[in-house]
């Protein structure tokens, strides 16, 4: 046979058990053949991963799914890539962890600048803290269970220090303030969010026989009549943004600037009745 039927020969052979031919394009290194995504305008190009993507990506799967579900494989398959290119950009699962903190922490506010009242302030802070958790219930938990500070929260406690210190406070006490709000808020805010939003029972009713039945769930069935009554009026009749300013508006949180002397020697001013 000629080298150039013998040639053909082969290539038909080829086509027919399914082999691309010499000089197809997907052997020459040419155009591929038009693939599903393709056929709509050759597909669009996959977005670049970043470290911030990864770790925003993350934590909107842990709001939507909860912290259980998590894994690098199923984060990876909601970003369009294979679990294990997300180690480029995060070193473990445990550094995972530690970023979906730092992404929360993004949310971070600093406070207003000159003027603000230091009250009002701390007030904001609280809330802001508050609100932060209960935006990410499923998260929150990672902020009280990792020893890890990112930038931004140091950026903010560093600004309401500087707040606190330009209004007499001294720096520990400024600094005990501080821990005291942050404690305050993250504790109440992570009470809050697994009492009335609760991912096995549901959101906190709002009506009394809601309420009462969940309460009747909540107590030993041997519990005598006061001690249910009791139950009722301690968990069902809570309103959780009024129990919260109750606690932030306490003299304890703000009413003291401390002991040592405030800004040019002086003695800080006191609120009255303050000692």
């Amino acid at each position: 046979m000629a080298p150039r039927a013998r040639a053909a020969g082969t290539a038909a052979n080829d086509v027919t058990k399914g082999r691309p031919a010499a000089g197809d394009p997907a052997v020459a290194g040419g155009p591929a053949a038009a693939g599903p995504a393709d056929s709509a305008g050759h597909g669009a190009a996959r977005p670049r991963l970043t470290r911030e993507k990864v770790l925003r990506a993350a934590l909107e799967f842990v709001d939507a799914n909860g912290l259980a579900a998590l894994s690098m494989h199923k984060l990876g398959a909601g970003l369009g890539v294979q679990g294990m290119s997300l180690y480029s950009h995060v070193a473990s699962k445990e550094a995972l962890l530690d970023g979906i903190i730092e992404a929360m922490t993004w949310e971070a506010q600093i406070p207003p600048g000159d003027g603000a009242d230091w009250r009002d302030a701390l007030r904001h802070l609280a809330r802001e803290i508050r609100s932060l958790i209960l935006r990410h219930p499923a998260a929150a938990p990672l902020l009280v269970s990792r020893p890890v500070m990112p930038t931004r929260r140091l950026e903010q406690v560093d600004a309401y220090r500087t707040l606190l210190m330009r209004e007499g406070f001294t720096e520990d006490r400024a600094l005990d303030v501080l821990r005291t709000v942050y404690m305050y808020a993250h504790g109440y805010a992570l009470a809050e969010a697994c009492f009335t939003r609760c991912a096995d029972c549901g959101p906190w009713p709002g009506d009394q026989l809601s309420q009462m039945r969940r309460v009747t769930e909540m107590v030993p069935r041997d519990a005598p009549d006061h001690l249910l009554r009791l139950a009722m009026l301690f968990c069902g009749r809570c309103d959780m943004d009024e129990q919260f300013t109750l606690g932030i508006d306490h003299p304890g949180l703000t009413g003291r600037r401390g002991r040592a002397a405030g800004r040019g020697g002086r003695p800080p001013r006191r609120l009255p009745g303050c000692a």
